[in-house]
């Protein structure tokens, strides 16, 4: 399993890289593999994680998390750095800093 987190102080930077890697996702069930963290509480966004790679999604995309998600999802990543998630890659889209 592979975590990436993006953020950049430079701005415009973040939304290049983030539009980069929506072009290169592949959907899965007539759908992208695009979550949106602020539906969803820590615990939470960690099971829809799971949900998503049980049913195969290899590529998932996580907007605007908070600093609490994003340590969430690297400290469940270093648990669960198994032979089930391997080849998963999660892209962490962190929060503006006005959203916080």
């Amino acid at each position: 399993m592979d975590v990436q987190v993006i953020n950049s102080s430079r701005p415009g930077a973040a939304s290049d890289r983030v539009g980069e890697f929506a072009r290169k996702l592949a959907p899965s069930t007539k759908r992208l593999p695009i979550i949106q963290a602020d539906a969803y509480a820590v615990d939470g966004l960690l099971d829809i994680l799971e949900v998503r790679a049980g049913r195969g999604e290899r590529e998932i995309l996580v907007m605007a998390c908070s600093p609490a998600q994003v340590q969430a999802v690297l400290e469940w990543s270093c648990l669960h750095d198994d032979g089930e998630l391997q080849g998963l890659e999660i892209y962490l889209v962190r929060r503006q800093s006005a959203d916080r």
